[in-house]
């Protein structure tokens, strides 16, 4: 019996007297509001949970009579409106994962390659319907290379691992003894590929060479995208293609220029030029001069190069050699470098750029150079132990064959030996007051003992003062 408003339970019982009639379901009596005239039952606003066994008992005082009859509600499948609860599910089921609800009409979901997803089937009736899988219109069960799993009583089909075959429409079919019910999902993988379209311009407009390059495009969902996302994809195998194979019209044909007559100061190219045809086979065959003219102009066959000035570098004889001294016995000498015309002519140092500029110094022998430094010996120690110690020493600069002192500077290239140096930077072994520089008796002199720093440097002879 399907769902309606109301629903009528007629039994018919004589007696006399007239029996009394009283209404049970599954063997619980029911109240009087459910009762109507001549024992009639009504029910109203039907639903799932008036299902079961009515029983009418009618009795008088001979005797009762007992009849009974069972109600089975029917709901056909049908789309719940409230979906709270089936939503609920999905998100317990995956809370991280995405979904998707079937609908009558179909859904979509869009995913990226990889991923899983779980498709919803909201559904109610009575009995529960049972719920069946499709993809493709086939029976998911028998589905190959789909890794899937239902849960939920059917009401949840989760799909894993998304690949290009995983994607399509995927389907469930509700049914129960009341009728079916069909809803639709459609998966869709977000994927890169390429696209081999819209062939480049010819490379040429006649000829036997034109070719048209297929243009390779990178997509995602019929939009072009960066060609790196598709690197890990086989990519299409393109072969050019001819174009406009066809004669080319007369025109004018050069050679390479020759070469310049001059390397300066002006002088003469030439280069061959012809009319020819070049057919599509590629051949190219002379034809008259006035096949082209009425084309294009003839192009000039000679043509001047070379037009810059013929310039060299010139230089004067070297200087004496009385340099600066950079060595033993050597010096440098110097000389003018200068940019000319080949008829003298003298041009700034930019006109010979070009060329190889020629030195203007060098290293000569110089016997004002054959110099060294010459060191004395070491003077005594100022004093035999403690901080103060120092001795000294002469340093010139003498000639090498004259052993006769020269200026300093002559002798610059090297190194200047030092003159003085610290010495005997050690502990006096005991403190009693004695002298430890040489030069006490001159500190006594000039009264200098009442310095801290003579007196104890000399504290022997400032004692005694």
């Amino acid at each position: 019996m399907c769902l309606t408003d109301e629903w009528f339970f007629f039994f018919f019982f004589l007696g006399v007297p007239e029996a009394e009639v009283t209404w049970f379901r599954n063997k619980s009596k029911l109240g009087s509001p459910h009762h109507l005239h001549e024992g009639s039952l009504l029910l109203t606003n039907v639903s799932s949970s008036d299902q079961g066994l009515y029983s009418c008992r009618a009795a008088n005082l001979h005797g009762e009579l007992t009849e009974s009859t069972q109600l089975l509600i029917l709901d056909p499948p049908q789309v719940p409106t409230q979906l709270e609860d089936i939503k609920a599910l999905l998100a317990a089921t995956g809370p991280n994962l995405p979904s998707v609800l079937t609908s009558p009409l179909g859904t979509q979901l869009v995913l990226d390659p990889g991923n899983s997803a779980l498709l919803g089937c909201p559904i109610k009736g009575h009995p529960v319907p049972n719920i069946t899988w499709f993809h493709g219109g086939q029976p998911i069960v028998t589905a190959t290379g789909l890794t899937h799993h239902i849960l939920a009583a059917g009401q949840i089909l989760q799909v894993a691992n998304l690949s290009g075959g995983s994607q399509g429409e995927f389907s469930c079919l509700a049914q129960n003894e009341a009728g079916v019910l069909m809803q639709k999902a459609s998966l869709v993988i977000q994927d890169y590929w390429w696209s081999v379209d819209r062939l480049a311009t010819c490379s040429a407009s006649c000829g036997n060479r034109g070719v048209q390059q297929p243009r390779l495009r990178c997509l995602l969902n019929s939009t072009e995208v960066n060609p790196a996302h598709c690197a890990g994809k086989v990519r299409p195998a393109v072969q050019p293609i001819a174009c406009n194979r066809r004669d080319c019209p007369s025109r004018w044909m050069v050679t390479s220029w020759s070469a310049c007559t001059r390397s300066c100061g002006g002088g003469v190219q030439t280069r061959r030029v012809t009319c020819q045809k070049l057919k599509a086979s590629g051949i190219s065959t002379p034809v008259s001069n006035d096949m082209c003219t009425q084309v294009a102009k003839r192009p000039v066959d000679t043509q001047a190069c070379n037009q810059q000035l013929c310039v060299e570098w010139a230089f004067s004889s070297w200087g004496q050699c009385n340099g600066p001294c950079i060595g033993p016995h050597l010096a440098v000498q110097h000389r003018q470098v200068f940019c000319q015309t080949r008829d003298g002519i003298t041009l700034p140092s930019e006109q010979c750029s070009a060329l190889p500029r020629p030195v203007s110094t060098q290293n000569c022998w110089s016997e004002a150079c054959s110099v060294h430094w010459r060191v004395s010996l070491w003077t005594l120690c100022t004093a035999t132990c403690g901080n103060y110690g120092f001795q000294s020493r002469r340093v010139e600069c003498v000639h090498a064959r004259t052993n006769k002192a020269v200026p300093e500077h002559l002798c610059s290239w090297g190194p200047r030996p030092a003159n003085w140096q610290r010495c005997n930077i050690t502990p006096c072994e005991n403190m009693e007051c004695r002298d430890t520089t040489r030069y006490c008796e001159k500190v006594k002199q000039l009264k200098l003992c009442q310095l801290s720093q003579f007196k104890s440097r000399c504290c022997g002879t400032c004692g005694k003062a």
